[in-house]
């Protein structure tokens, strides 16, 4: 019984990791893709206003879908 338990609580320890390394990486991708798309938006000549503007209308969309 005790093997069982152990068992268990590694498993659900090791999801809850897996669980948050996934969300880091999922962070850090989210924050990559933004700069880069600022960085697009800087090239194409807008200002700071409205890149920062664009950027949220680009999160909305994406947090709705």
């Amino acid at each position: 019984m005790k093997t069982i338990a152990a068992l268990a609580v590694g498993f659900w320890l090791g999801r809850q990791m897996y669980i948050n390394y996934d969300r880091q990486q999922a962070l850090e991708k989210e924050a990559g893709m933004k700069r880069k798309v600022k960085m697009m938006f800087e090239e194409m000549g807008l200002s700071k206003s409205d890149i920062t503007e664009k950027v949220q209308q680009i999160e909305q969309y994406g947090n709705n879908n």
